[in-house]
Formats: C-alpha cells, sequence, structure tokens
C-alpha cells in the first residue's frame, strides 16, 4: 500500500510582511476573497537558505539570502535573518516581481 503526503509548500511564506503579499487592488477584494500573493516552492527555498547557514557556519539571524528555485516551475525569495521578507511567486506563476 502506497502512502501519499500532502506539503503544503506556501507555509514558509506565511510570515511574509503585508505589504509584500497585498496586491495594488482595492483593499475590501483582499478581505472577501483572499486576493494576495502566497508564494510558491517554500519546502525548496527554506532548504536553501537552511544548508547555506549551515554550510557557512550561521545563526538564522545571520541568515540573508535571495533563493532561486529553478526547474518544475520558477521562483525566487528574499530571505532576511532566516524568515522570508518578499516572493515572486502569487496566485498564479505568471507574476512580475
Amino acid at each position: 500500500m502506497c502512502r501519499q503526503v500532502a506539503v503544503f509548500d506556501t507555509a514558509f511564506h506565511s510570515s511574509i510582511p503585508e505589504h509584500a503579499y497585498v496586491y495594488a487592488v482595492p483593499y475590501h477584494l483582499y478581505r472577501r476573497h483572499h486576493i494576495r500573493r502566497y508564494g510558491f516552492h517554500g519546502t525548496s527555498h527554506r532548504y536553501v537558505s537552511y544548508r547555506y547557514r549551515k554550510l557557512c557556519g550561521l545563526t538564522r539571524e545571520q541568515t540573508n539570502v535571495i533563493s532561486l528555485h529553478l526547474g518544475n516551475g520558477c521562483s525566487a525569495a528574499a530571505i532576511k535573518a532566516g524568515y522570508p521578507v518578499d516572493t515572486s511567486m502569487g496566485m498564479t506563476p505568471l507574476e512580475v516581481w
């Protein structure tokens, strides 16, 4: 029997600040329909920043990187002090950063 596992890779981006995830649409549309930038490939960006930190002997607070996920979709993430602060992926892969 095969087991299936769901991994929600948007969770890594859940801490990006409001100015980075709210689109330039009327605010009531964001509130009513949850139209916002969610970010994708979070498991990849999290791992890259973690490995960079470990290889360089840094603390999480010292980890400032721009991570690129290339393959099966492409995205970029700005990571400051180990936490994402912006992402190129929004509601679709057709975002412009």
